[in-house]
């Protein structure tokens, strides 16, 4: 249903721009043969079809972008549910061991923040990849169609993007399971500290757990800032190769081949948000990858046996 439905609305929005490119080649084409004519009985150009297309065109890409909205939704809500519900069984009729073995902070992380990973995150994360690759796939196409000549280049293009999202998918998933791994000794320092507040209080050691606490803080800071940092760096220079050779692809066919100005326009303006497209789909692909493991860690503890409750009463 998701993928159905981002399949339809952006069909639909590729279909707006290009309409709009044809009015607007159409409304010059007319304008400039009235010139030529110097005519001044004959009729204005007719923009009536061209506007009732757009019209329809629009208002069905609002109703498909809010199918879209609710399918992701629905879908996240649905999983969400069945994953909490059946880890919450399970940590329930665990056995007493299973406590006496796992840290308090990992069983509370999965609760906290890998359910709201999975309830917020995503959901979200998953329709931003969906729209961020068939953005960039209906941008590549529509660059294609306009100027063909542009194929021969989006070979090595598409080469160079996939060694780059592939290094840069590694590191960040390093960097995210650093992240989760000073997160857990904070959570477990932080329950443990107000677990034993009394005792904390009577030795008079309240100095050494708050500078132990912001030692774990700090640690899991660092991982997070050079998280952020890596999120930020990715492949510019593709997307400027990409409005350099659509650009002059564009020109020569302008140029040689009488292409409408309107198309020209259209395949540069596609050609120019191509390098936002890339971004965020090699960002939101590693950004699944990662908060995938929260499903992870969640299906590992679903693997606990419960406690056998048959015996001698």
């Amino acid at each position: 249903l998701l993928i159905l439905s981002q399949l339809l609305k952006h069909t639909v929005m590729v279909a707006i721009d290009y309409c709009l490119a044809r009015w607007t080649s159409d409304a010059i084409s007319g304008k400039t043969e009235l010139e030529l004519k110097n005519c001044s009985h004959c009729e204005d150009f007719n923009h009536s079809p061209y506007s009732k297309v757009f019209s329809i065109l629009c208002c069905l890409g609002i109703v498909l972008c809010l199918v879209t909205s609710i399918a992701v939704e629905w879908t996240g809500l649905k999983v969400t549910k069945k994953l909490h519900s059946s880890l919450l069984n399970k940590i329930i009729l665990a056995p007493m061991r299973f406590f006496e073995t796992t840290p308090l902070g990992s069983i509370l992380n999965r609760f906290s923040a890998d359910c709201n990973t999975i309830d917020q995150h995503i959901p979200a994360t998953l329709e931003c990849l969906s729209r961020s690759t068939l953005l960039c796939v209906s941008a590549l196409a529509v660059i294609s169609y306009v100027t063909p000549m542009f194929l021969i280049a989006l070979v090595p293009l598409a080469i160079m993007c996939y060694f780059i999202q592939k290094y840069f998918r590694v590191a960040s998933r390093d960097l995210q399971q650093l992240d989760d791994s000073t997160q857990l000794p904070l959570l477990s320092h932080f329950s443990e500290t107000v677990e034993g507040l009394t005792t904390i209080r009577a030795f008079r050691y309240e100095a050494k757990f708050r500078q132990k606490l912001l030692e774990y803080t700090d640690s899991n800071n660092i991982a997070s800032l050079f998280l952020t940092a890596a999120n930020r760096w990715l492949e510019e220079y593709i997307g400027a190769c990409v409005v350099l050779i659509a650009a002059v692809t564009s020109i020569t066919s302008c140029l040689y081949s009488k292409l409408s100005s309107g198309l020209v326009g259209l395949g540069l303006t596609y050609a120019l948000m191509v390098s936002n497209y890339l971004n965020w789909m090699v960002r939101n692909l590693a950004d699944m990858e990662i908060q995938l493991g929260a499903v992870k860690r969640i299906n590992g503890l679903l693997k606990t046996e419960a406690e056998n409750y048959e015996g001698l009463l």
